[in-house]
Parts: structure tokens; C-alpha cells; sequence
């Protein structure tokens, strides 16, 4: 799901925006308690697999973590399609706590290691569960269009709020204690994040019908892997996607190697630079605020890669433990604008019915990425060492991305960003509380229609089968032969039949050369009714119309 983990947004705004709303509140605190538990148990398991063997270890422990979690990631991130949402969350918690507390207890009660690696696998495993679940929640307790925007917003900033906090926490756990006391600890902090669940309920945050089986859930994974490989652009995407997080596996385990070995910093310092690596993100994602809007994402793309290269060759020839944070730091800011542009362009190219089946992907490459990265660092430490392996990683990823650039150049050409559309449809309450990716979803399904004077665009009493909305020029509403008002620019008409399923109740005619917007009528219900705040908005404002006799059709 997640080309780099850690994120921001604007924190005052969002914070007021979501502060008045319990459920909300609850999730968000859920989130970002979740997000701190999860930075620090990666950490911890790695400083304890180099205490019993080294780089070599901490790169296996790392694949045998991550690469099943990536093969159970796009099965888990189904689930909230399937069940509640929320009780989703509340059990994918409950699980983590019972599967820290195990490791938990192995670490401290100095059990076997195969038993170590095993609880943690299980916990591994079941955090991939937290945020398709938690993003899709979301929009289901937001009670305006303002929440919702505040509510992403919250999200973003407490993946990054949460991750520095985890890795400060478990810097300064490791400095008085071993690994064990640090998975100890964040067993609390889930078992808290599953609490502030308690009372969180969203009406139809789950399908109608019946619940699907497992089979069911793992074939529709294994179609989103098969709809990707048939689909070039989405294919090259998810490639570099891949290739990005195979180096920061790489360089995450590095790190430990770099902290204990090179910079005699101990266990403590191994936090402090990730730490490092996650103040960078902030920055990064402040930054990334000036993509919003841009049509052209590879130049952007190019820079983000060469600052990611440039972090991580920085970090092989830095001597002294201020350089080194510097250098981490520009990693973590450059991870951070390759998450966005990937998702940006992911979200402009992936066909609409593959969309959330491309991310889940995502997910599980991102899992099993740093896992194959993890084991990669092991080996190339072990035959060339330290500094060389961080300065092969950095060159690997200039070598693996220079090829795809003719690629990249086609798919930003050909990824016309829906500017008027998006400019349209903002201005409607009923799109209005759609997040800003749906939104330019939406948008890319409109087509423009030219009318000419005099054209009846819908007639009354026929079937309705689209949307519009008047990009240029005046319109007629006529209601049984009676004129009842004019439409402009950016005024909108169709949805009532639509919503309603029945005959046209205006008649709509040019009044002058004119063009609408329009959104057959399976797109919209769609987007319409999947979000409470959209549906309650469009059935407010159809039954407006239909109580003053309709002003539009």
C-alpha cells in the first residue's frame, strides 16, 4: 500500500477539525498509537537480531518478517470490504497485543530464537490490517466535508508523529533495557490503541450482503496481481515501487550496522537515526504540499530518487555521527515525495476497477521489498562491507531507474490532469466531501458534451441515465411547460432521476452555444452512495427540489 511509511499534514487546521467528533477522535488516537508500536517493534526486533548474529542475521530476520506479511497483506487488506470496519481495527489490535506480548515474553524469558522470530512474524502479519481498514473507515464517521479533509489530514500526521515517537521510545528504552522491554511496552500501547476503539460505530461501513469467504478474498488478491502484470503503466509503476523499497530494506537494516559498528553510538543510537529518518519525512511531506495540482510528477520523481541515492551514499561517507543524521534525514524527506508522486501517478493511470487492488499490491511488495532488501544488505555486507554495500545500494538505484525514464516521460504526457473537472466538481456539495484522489478519479470518468441553442439536453418523463454539469453557457429549467429557472456555469442537474430511479421531472434546454459535464449514471451512484456524507448531501438537495417543484431534473 505505501511506497515509504511515514507522512504529514498540516496539523492545526486538522486537529480542530476532528477534535469536536468522538469517533474520530478515538480512531485517530487509535492510529497513531498504532504507528508508534509498529516503528518501534521493527527497530527492536532488528537490534535483537544483530545482537545474536550480526548484519547477516538482522537481513534475515528482516525477509522472514516481511515477506509473509506481504503475502497475507492483500488478503488482510480485503477484509474491510468484507466486515465492519471498526471491529476490523478493534481485532487486528487484539491480535497484535496477544502476538508482542508473546515475543515479548520470549526475548525476556531468553527462550529459543526460532521461537522469537516466530511470535514476531504472527505480529507482523496481523499489523498489515491496520490502515486498509482504517482509511476506509474514515470517511464513514466524518460527519461533514470538513472532517473528512481534517480526518486525512490527522491520519497523515500521525503516521509520521507516530513512527519519530516510536523510534525515540525505543532509543530510549534500549538504552535501559533490551530488546524484550521495548515489545513489552508496545504491547501496552496496542492494547491501548485497541481501547480507544471502544464505542467507535459507523452506519454501513461494511457491504450489503453476506460476508465472503477466505478462498474468495485470496483469489481476488491473486487478481489484482494478474489485472497489474496485464497493464503496462501500472506495471511500471508498481516495479519502481517495488525496487524503491527494496532499497530502504536495504538501508534500514545498514543502519543498525552503521549505528553499533561504524559510529560506536550503541543500540540507543540505532533509534536516534531512525528518528532522524522520520524528521526527514515530516519535512519531506511538508514539501511534497507543492505537487498538489501539477499535471507533470516525473521531474519531481527524478529529484526525489536522486536525493534518495545521494542520502544513502552520504551516510556511507560521513565520519561523524552529525553528518550521518543529515544524511538519513534527506533519505527520509526523499522517500517521502516518491511516496507521493507514486500515488499520485498510480491513482491517474490504474483503471478505476483495479485501483484498489493496485494499492493492496503496493502493500505487499512493500512488505516484501524491505524483507528482500533486509537479506540483500546481509549479503553484500558480508563480501564487501559496510560502506561499499550503502554506496552499491545508492548506485542500484540510479542504474534501476535510468531505463524506466522514456516510461515515465510517456505516462506523465499521457496522465492529463482533469483541471476543469476537478474545479466543477469541488464546488458541489455532494462531491464536496470526496478525498482529493477520488475526487480526480471521478473527474477522469466526465465527458464534455457541446450543446448548441435551442438542444433539450434531458426531456421530462425520459429515462435518466447521466449527470451533468454545466461547464459553459445558460440553460432552461421547464417544468411541465413552465419555465422555473435559469442554470449557469458550474450549476448542476440530472441527479433526481438517478437517485430516485424514476422518469426525468424537468426538461433542460440550451439557451444559448454551451457545453456540460457529464457522469453516466453507474459512476455516479457509485461515488454518491459509497460515502454517507455525498448521499446525504445529493438526497438533501433532490428532495430541496422536489418539494419546490423540481428547478432541475
Amino acid at each position: 500500500m505505501n511506497w515509504v511509511r511515514v507522512r504529514s499534514g498540516p496539523p492545526i487546521a486538522a486537529l480542530r477539525g476532528v477534535a469536536a467528533n468522538r469517533s474520530l477522535r478515538r480512531v485517530e488516537a487509535s492510529f497513531l498509537l498504532f504507528n508508534l508500536a509498529e516503528g518501534a517493534v521493527w527497530v527492536a526486533i532488528l537490534v535483537y537480531a544483530f545482537q545474536r548474529g550480526g548484519t547477516q542475521a538482522t537481513g534475515l530476520v528482516g525477509l522472514m518478517l516481511l515477506v509473509p506479511a506481504g503475502i497475507i497483506a492483500p488478503v488482510a487488506a480485503a477484509l474491510g470490504d468484507r466486515y465492519r470496519r471498526e471491529r476490523v481495527l478493534a481485532i487486528g489490535h487484539l491480535v497484535q497485543v496477544a502476538a508482542v506480548g508473546a515475543t515479548a515474553v520470549a526475548m525476556l524469558a531468553d527462550l529459543e530464537n526460532e521461537v522469537v522470530y516466530g511470535f514476531a512474524i504472527v505480529a507482523a502479519a496481523a499489523m498489515t490490517t491496520t490502515r486498509p481498514a482504517h482509511h476506509s473507515l474514515l470517511p464513514g464517521l466524518a460527519r461533514t466535508p470538513d472532517e473528512v479533509t481534517a480526518a486525512n489530514s490527522v491520519s497523515s500526521l500521525a503516521e509520521g508523529i507516530g513512527g519519530t515517537l516510536g523510534t525515540l521510545a525505543t532509543a530510549a528504552l534500549l538504552a535501559l533495557g533490551e530488546p524484550g522491554a521495548v515489545y513489552a511496552v508496545m504491547a501496552g500501547v496496542l492494547a491501548f490503541a485497541a481501547l480507544s476503539l471502544v464505542g467507535v460505530h459507523a452506519e454501513r461501513s461494511w457491504p450489503d450482503g453476506e460476508a465472503m469467504g477466505p478462498l474468495t478474498l485470496v483469489t481476488d488478491a491473486v487478481r489484482g496481481f494478474v489485472s497489474i502484470a496485464r497493464s503496462r503503466d501500472p506495471r511500471l509503476l508498481v516495479a519502481l515501487a517495488a525496487l524503491m523499497t527494496v532499497a530502504y530494506g536495504a538501508f534500514d537494516v545498514l543502519l543498525v550496522s552503521i549505528a553499533i559498528e561504524e559510529l560506536g553510538i550503541g543500540e540507543s543510537g540505532v533509534g536516534l537515526l531512525q528518528t532522524s529518518v522520520g524528521v526527514g519525512a515530516l519535512v519531506g511531506a511538508a514539501g511534497s504540499v507543492t505537487l498538489v495540482g501539477r499535471r507533470a510528477m516525473v521531474p519531481a520523481f527524478l529529484f526525489a530518487t536522486a536525493m534518495l541515492a545521494l542520502g544513502i551514499a552520504g551516510s556511507a561517507v560521513a565520519t561523524t555521527v552529525a553528518v550521518v543524521l543529515v544524511a538519513v534525514l534527506v533519505t527520509g524527506g526523499a522517500l517521502t515525495l516518491l511516496d507521493v508522486v507514486g500515488r499520485t501517478l498510480l491513482q491517474r493511470v490504474a483503471d478505476d476497477d483495479l485501483l484498489t487492488r493496485v494499492f493492496g499490491v503496493v502493500e505487499a511488495l512493500w512488505m516484501a521489498g524491505v524483507g528482500v532488501g533486509a537479506a540483500i544488505a546481509a549479503v553484500l555486507v558480508n563480501r564487501v562491507g559496510l560502506q561499499a554495500a550503502l554506496v552499491s545500494v545508492a548506485v542500484g538505484i540510479v542504474v534501476f531507474t535510468l531505463p524506466t525514464i522514456g516510461g515515465l516521460r510517456r505516462l506523465d504526457r499521457d496522465a492529463v490532469m482533469p483541471v476543469r473537472q476537478l474545479e466543477l466538481l469541488r464546488n458541489l456539495t455532494m462531491f464536496a466531501p470526496l478525498p482529493g484522489p477520488e475526487l480526480e478519479r471521478v473527474a477522469r470518468q466526465m465527458d464534455l458534451v457541446a450543446t448548441t441553442k435551442g438542444t433539450d439536453v434531458v426531456r421530462q418523463g425520459e429515462y435518466g441515465d447521466r449527470f451533468y454539469v454545466i461547464d459553459e453557457g445558460t440553460f432552461q429549467v421547464v417544468v411541465d411547460g413552465r419555465p422555473v429557472r435559469a442554470l449557469h456555469e458550474g450549476d448542476h442537474f440530472g441527479e433526481i432521476a438517478l437517485l430516485h430511479d424514476v422518469p426525468r421531472t424537468a426538461t433542460v434546454t440550451a439557451t444559448e452555444d454551451g457545453a456540460v459535464w457529464t457522469l453516466d449514471q453507474e459512476e455516479f451512484l457509485a461515488t454518491v452512495t459509497g460515502m454517507p456524507q455525498a448521499s446525504n448531501a445529493a438526497h438533501a438537495i433532490s428532495t430541496e427540489r422536489l418539494r419546490g417543484r423540481p428547478r432541475s431534473g
